[in-house]
């Protein structure tokens, strides 16, 4: 039989809530919009791959790499951007799979944050 022969089999969709769809939607801004404010200060490579993330909905990969980054490059943040990333971190119900978003006390503790 042709592949174009065969009979297309559905897949079937997870039905989400509208609770799950609006936490989704929050996290895809809340982290874009993160990323973008940040991305002056960040490796141009880093932040190709991290906005590549963003678009595909990889938010878990996106911010583990962006925790990766700030702590590791020691990368200044402001109190509100600090806030923000911890936002973003508590979003995340199955952290552990990811390095960073596991700790996020000891991502927190370890930020370069500018004085307020």
């Amino acid at each position: 039989m042709d592949f174009s022969e065969r009979p297309r089999r559905r897949r079937e969709r997870p039905q989400r809530t509208q609770e799950q769809i609006d936490r989704l939607n929050k996290l895809s801004k809340d982290s874009r919009d993160l990323l973008e404010l940040l991305a002056d200060r960040l490796p141009a490579e880093a932040l190709a791959q991290y906005r590549t993330f963003s678009d595909v909905g990889e938010w878990g990969e996106l911010v583990d790499g962006l925790c990766a980054s700030l702590v590791k490059r020691r990368i200044s943040v402001t109190p509100a951007e600090r806030d923000s990333l911890a936002e973003l971190m508590a979003m995340f119900k199955n952290r552990e799979d990811y390095v960073y978003l596991r700790d996020p006390d000891g991502v927190l503790a370890h930020l370069t944050v500018l004085p307020a």
